[in-house]
């Protein structure tokens, strides 16, 4: 199971250990206090819904020692119980060498009880329920609904306008990047499953841009499984709602995270950002600079309404998205169309792209390729 380091408001301390025939075997006894629900959804996040805990300590227990770990909920919401090994240990050294802390990695054994994870989990859900019942605050927001579904598409924007906010929408990802990149809304209410660009890309994209990343985003999915919600947590998603839903639920819960979008505004990325004008700089020169710098992340081109979206990895071309999603012809064909475009703008962040190589040659390559084909083009 995979262990993170555990962010807590307060230090895990050992308190004394029980001496009751029972827990005979257990070598200490740990505490760990979370102040707000926010610490507690981190944890989960990092840590619990993977299998453990990282406790800050400056002495240690040896490898396999059983202990006892007792998490105080927020709000006084009660104590979740449970047994857990030491999976390893970071000494001063060692801890220095990764960026940590010293610490000891513990792994939940679940032995005698619920899993931890579950119980967590089940908290969760009802501090979710509990702020559902709070009535929303009337103010009103632009919301860009994202979906290739009309039916849940219409169903969104009748319900986002019957509460007063303005609506904009789009059928995919890389619609909604035009209509953000023009107007950047207040929140982006989006659909996982799309063609072109899903959901995942566009958070990713949406994070990585310094004028989009703070935008709150709720992925409204039939996608319900705890890895795609904890994967969407950690790139940024601010709340799921699951399909089919209720409308005035859908009303409440959007409220809610512009409420608290407002409140505790997200820290705009700082990452490298590279952005200019075509009609100053040609695409091609863009592009051989790229791949001579070795970048890799998302290029995004703006002309009009139309959005493209390039990915780079180690300067090399690997995927083209072009405005529209029908689009079925061979990558390399679609980069030749964008090669054309001498008007817009460009911008690129730096980001880990795992987009499977589609064009298939170097860009240096592919440049070239594109230049004859002009030159034969111009002669005939």
């Amino acid at each position: 199971m995979g262990l993170c380091c555990l962010a807590v408001s307060q230090p895990p301390t050992p308190t004394d250990v029980p001496r009751r025939r029972g827990d005979a075997r257990v070598a200490a006894v740990f505490k760990v206090r979370y102040e707000s629900l926010d610490d507690l959804v981190v944890a989960y996040t990092e840590d619990v819904s993977r299998g453990g805990v990282y406790l800050r300590s400056e002495t240690f227990l040896p490898v396999g020692a059983v202990v006892r770990i007792k998490l105080s909920l927020p709000k006084g919401a009660g104590e979740v119980e449970a047994i857990a090994r030491v999976a390893y240990v970071l000494d001063a050294k060692k801890a220095a060498e990764r960026g940590k802390r010293p610490g000891m990695g513990m792994q939940f054994l679940d032995v005698g009880g619920r899993p931890v994870a579950e119980q967590i989990a089940e908290h969760l859900e009802l501090q979710a329920r509990a702020e559902l019942e709070l009535p929303p605050a009337q103010q009103a927001a632009r919301i860009l609904v994202v979906d290739d579904n009309e039916a849940y598409r219409k169903q969104a924007e009748a319900a986002m306008r019957a509460a007063g906010h303005h609506v904009i929408s789009a059928e995919n990802g890389v619609q909604a990047l035009g209509r953000a990149l023009q107007t950047p809304p207040d929140l982006v209410l989006s659909d996982v499953q799309m063609p072109a660009m899903d959901g995942w890309q566009l958070v990713r994209v949406l994070r990585s841009r310094p004028s989009l990343a703070n935008l709150a985003v709720i992925f409204v999915t039939t996608l319900s499984g705890d890895e795609e919600r904890l994967l969407g947590y950690r790139m940024g998603v601010d709340d799921y709602i699951p399909k089919p839903y209720d409308p005035e639920e859908l009303t409440i819960r959007v409220q809610r995270v512009l409420d608290r979008a407002r409140a505790y505004p997200r820290s705009l990325n700082e990452g490298k950002v590279l952005r200019g004008d075509l009609s100053q700089v040609a695409l091609p020169s863009l592009l051989s600079f790229l791949e001579m710098e070795r970048r890799t992340g998302l290029l995004l081109l703006v002309r009009d309404d139309a959005v493209a979206s390039i990915y780079l990895n180690q300067g090399h071309v690997v995927r083209v998205l072009l405005p529209n999603a029908a689009d079925e012809r061979p990558a390399l064909e679609r980069l030749f169309e964008v090669l054309d475009w001498n008007s817009g703008r460009f911008e690129l962040a730096e980001a880990e792209v795992h987009e499977e190589d589609e064009v298939g040659m170097p860009t240096s390559h592919a440049l070239m390729e594109h230049a004859r084909r002009k030159d034969e083009a111009g002669r005939g």
